[in-house]
C-alpha cells in the first residue's frame, strides 16, 4: 500500500506519496517558484465562479486593488433579546421582558470577490459557523472543500488510483474558542475531505509527521531522543520522541496558538502604524480656539490588522477624521493622507504581502524595505528592529519547549537532534534561541513540505 500525505496549513498546502520507497510531492503551482507548495487561499467570485492558490491571490488582487469602495448599511438579520423578570417588571405571566433588534452590516456593493486565506484559523471556532458572500451564507467546511479538491486533484495527476491510504495533518492543538475545538475541527475537516473525494482521511499529529520524515531520511542504528519543533503560519507545534531508525514512541507533544500571521501583525503595529498616523494629533475648534486631539487610531487599527474586515473602514464617518487630519500640515497630515489613501484605495492586504517578504528577506540580509508606493511608503526594516518585536513571543517560545521538556521527562541535554521546519522556524531570532537551547544539535528539514512527507510515510505504515 501507497501512503498519500496532505499538509494543509494556515498559511500553504503540500502533498506527498510514498510507494515505500521513494516519497514524491505533488506538482500544485506548476508555475511557482515552489511548485510543490500552494498558498492555502480561496477567491470566491460574485457570479460563484472560484480560484484556490496563487491563483486566487492573483484574482483577488487583480480585482480589487486600487479599487473604490462604496459601502451600504443592509438589515441582514433580528435578535432576540429576553431579559428576566424581577417583582418589579411586568410584561408577561414571568415577568420577563422580550425585546427585538434588527442588526444591520455595511456591505461593499461593487465587491467583485472575496479572498479568503487562513481557513484553518476557523475550523476550531464553533462560534463561526456560516460566513455571507454576497446573497449567500457559506459553511466554513465549504470554504477548506475547494482547497482540497485541488489538493486530492494533484494526487492523481501524479499518478495515485485514490486507493491508497490517506493522512491529513492537524496541529496538537487547533486554534478556537472552549474545550472542544479540536473535535470541532476535526468533524469539519473530515467532512470537507470527504466532499473533495479522500474518503474517509485519518488524522496525524504535524509535529510528529515532521520528525518522521527526518528520521526515514537520516536513520540511525541507535536510541535517539529528538525533539520536532513545527513553527508555521498558525501554530508552533512540538512533539518530542524516542527513536530508534525510523521507529519511534512519542513521549510529549506541545502547542501554542503562535505563528507567523501574529509577527506580521506585530511589525504592523509596532513598525507600521506610527506612518499612518498612530500618535499624530488632529486640530479641532473648542469654544473659543483650535486644539488638539489624539487621532484614534485604535477605532482602525483591528480592522486593518484584519485585512478581511479592512473595507469597512470606508464608512463616511470613520473617513472624515482622517480626511481632516490628512489637510493638516507637516508629518500628522502625511502619515494620515497614507491611512486615507490605505484603505479607500483598498491596499491594505497587499500591505501585509509587504510586511510578510520583508520579515522572509530578513533571514537572509540585516536590513528590508517595507514599501507600497501607492500610498507613498516606504519604512526601512532592521533585522535587529525585528528581533526586538520578537522578545516577548520568543519568550513563550521558550516557555513552549520547557513544559513539553518537562512533559516528557527529559532536559534539554539529553535531546539529540532538534528538526526545525515550517516558515517561521527560520527566522534569525529563533534559530538563535534553539541554538541556545540545543546548542550545535538543530537541523533544518524541509521547511514547507516535511509535514506531508512524514504523513504519507506513516499513512503507508512505515516507521512508528
Amino acid at each position: 500500500m501507497y501512503g498519500i500525505g496532505i499538509d494543509f496549513g494556515t498559511s500553504n498546502c503540500a502533498v506527498a506519496l510514498y510507494d515505500g520507497e521513494e516519497v514524491r510531492h505533488t506538482i500544485l503551482e506548476r508555475d511557482s517558484p515552489t511548485p510543490e507548495v500552494m498558498p492555502s487561499a480561496l477567491y470566491l467570485a460574485r457570479d460563484k465562479s472560484f480560484a484556490v492558490g496563487r491563483a486566487a491571490i492573483d484574482a483577488y488582487v487583480r480585482d480589487n486593488t486600487g479599487r473604490s469602495i462604496r459601502l451600504r448599511r443592509e438589515e441582514v438579520g433580528e435578535i432576540e433579546v429576553t431579559v428576566a423578570g424581577t417583582a418589579d417588571t411586568v410584561g408577561s405571566d414571568d415577568g420577563a421582558i422580550t425585546d427585538h433588534f434588527k442588526v444591520h452590516a455595511y456591505t461593499d456593493q461593487e465587491l467583485p470577490g472575496r479572498l479568503f486565506r487562513g481557513v484553518k484559523r476557523w475550523l476550531g471556532n464553533s462560534a463561526i459557523d456560516r460566513v455571507r458572500v454576497f446573497d449567500a451564507r457559506y459553511r466554513i467546511v465549504a470554504l477548506a472543500t475547494p482547497i482540497l479538491v485541488a489538493l486530492q486533484q494533484s494526487v492523481r495527476r501524479e499518478g495515485g488510483d485514490g486507493r491508497g491510504n490517506t493522512l491529513v495533518g492537524r496541529p496538537i492543538h487547533y486554534e478556537g474558542r472552549g474545550v472542544d475545538s479540536d473535535r470541532v475541527a476535526i468533524e469539519r475537516m473530515s467532512e470537507a475531505c470527504r466532499h473533495a473525494g479522500l474518503g474517509s482521511a485519518s488524522f496525524h499529529a504535524e509535529p510528529t509527521a515532521a520528525a518522521l520524515s527526518y528520521l526515514h531520511g537520516s536513520p540511525a542504528a541507535g536510541s535517539r531522543t529528538v525533539m520536532s519543533f513545527d513553527f508555521g503560519g498558525g501554530t508552533l507545534d512540538l512533539c518530542l520522541m524516542r527513536a530508534r531508525g525510523p521507529h519511534f514512541d512519542v513521549l510529549a507533544t506541545h502547542g501554542i496558538p503562535v505563528g507567523g500571521d501574529e509577527i506580521d501583525r506585530q511589525i504592523c503595529r509596532s513598525v507600521v502604524f506610527p506612518e499612518l498616523g498612530e500618535g499624530a494629533s488632529l486640530r479641532v475648534l473648542g469654544d473659543t480656539e483650535l486644539r488638539a486631539i489624539p487621532f484614534p487610531m485604535s477605532d482602525y487599527g483591528e480592522r486593518l490588522l484584519n485585512w478581511m474586515q479592512a473595507h469597512e473602514l470606508n464608512r463616511p464617518e470613520l473617513l472624515e477624521p482622517i480626511a481632516r487630519g490628512a489637510r493638516q500640515a507637516g508629518e500628522a497630515g502625511t502619515c494620515l493622507g497614507r491611512l486615507y489613501g490605505l484603505i479607500t484605495g483598498n491596499y491594505v492586504f497587499a500591505l501585509f504581502r509587504e510586511i510578510e517578504r520583508a520579515k522572509v528577506e530578513l533571514s537572509d540580509r540585516e536590513r528590508a524595505t517595507i514599501e507600497l508606493a501607492e500610498i507613498d511608503l516606504s519604512i526601512e526594516l532592521e533585522r535587529q528592529q525585528l528581533d526586538e518585536l520578537l522578545a516577548p513571543l520568543l519568550l513563550d517560545v521558550a516557555r513552549c519547549i520547557d513544559d513539553a521538556l518537562a512533559a516528557a521527562g527529559v532536559s534539554s541535554n539529553s535531546v539529540d537532534v532538534v528538526v526545525r521546519t515550517g516558515g517561521s522556524s527560520r527566522i534569525p531570532a529563533v534559530v538563535q534561541l534553539l541554538e541556545e537551547m540545543f546548542p550545535g544539535r538543530v537541523v533544518e528539514h524541509g521547511a514547507f513540505t516535511s509535514i506531508a512527507a512524514g504523513l504519507a510515510i506513516a499513512a503507508a505504515g512505515a516507521g512508528g
